[in-house]
């Protein structure tokens, strides 16, 4: 966990031409993207909202669902990282800290990371999470990750590391895709459900039963592209992301 010194709220908006999120009290913007996001700390579940490109409502990425109400306790701002640390309001005395940070994408996406963290001040409790996205999405592919990069198919996997989603019309230019994809070295299972026109990403997150002393990370990927060569974009990325070493637990 950070040293007291790095445990300090972000109070007013950036003014460096380098900075990565612009803060105004606990809303924080990607001021480098071309697509409008923006988290606010106070709603976890909606995570990284995306806003514009002909959408009737607002889509959300990377949310965090405690599966109770919570209260944010801490939060700071650093570089390409903006994180915020939640207490679980329920009696499994949860304590989670949300770390969204930008992840190494080309010019023509945007993407970002969720790097999860729980612990508890029980001797044991449930610390089972879901990291949430909602996307209105007119087509969805699945994919498995081997080797040989990702295989993309229409039909639901339980061996599926991510999922692939369209936004939009297919012959509209302003027609976006989804990538959402968690690593497979971590514990997790991968929902997805529909909600309406929505379709509801749900990664579950800490499924066995967290001890005292013990620090559970995970994380889970996001990224908006274009919808043309989406399989290729998409694959690169998440392949990537399955390849790099995953979260060291304590």
């Amino acid at each position: 966990m950070p040293s007291p010194a790095h445990l300090q709220s972000s109070p007013a908006p950036s003014s460096s031409a380098t900075a990565a999120w612009l803060a105004i009290g606990r809303r924080m913007t990607d001021a480098g993207s071309r697509i409008a996001a923006a988290i606010d700390l106070d709603r976890p579940r909606q995570g990284i909202t995306l806003a514009g490109h002909g959408q009737s409502s607002a889509n959300s990425l990377l949310g965090l669902d405690l599966r109770s109400e919570c209260l944010l306790t801490d939060h700071w701002l650093r570089g390409d990282d903006v994180t915020a640390v939640y207490e679980s309001a329920d009696a499994r005395h949860l304590r989670t800290t949300a770390m969204w940070r930008l992840h190494p994408s080309d010019g023509a996406t945007r993407a970002w990371e969720l790097i999860a963290s729980a612990q508890t001040s029980l001797l044991q409790s449930d610390s089972v999470l879901a990291v949430v996205s909602e996307i209105d999405a007119t087509d969805l592919l699945w994919g498995t990750c081997d080797t040989n990069g990702v295989h993309w198919h229409t039909d639901p996997s339980p061996d599926a590391t991510c999922v692939l989603l369209r936004r939009g019309k297919a012959a509209g230019s302003d027609s976006t895709s989804v990538l959402v994809a968690a690593h497979p070295g971590d514990a997790r299972q991968l929902t997805i459900r529909r909600d309406g026109t929505r379709i509801v990403v749900e990664c579950w997150l800490f499924s066995t039963v967290l001890e005292k002393g013990v620090l559970l990370r995970s994380r889970v990927l996001a990224a908006v592209g274009p919808a043309a060569d989406a399989t290729g974009w998409a694959g690169d990325l998440a392949a990537k992301f399955a390849a790099s070493p995953p979260m060291l637990t304590t």
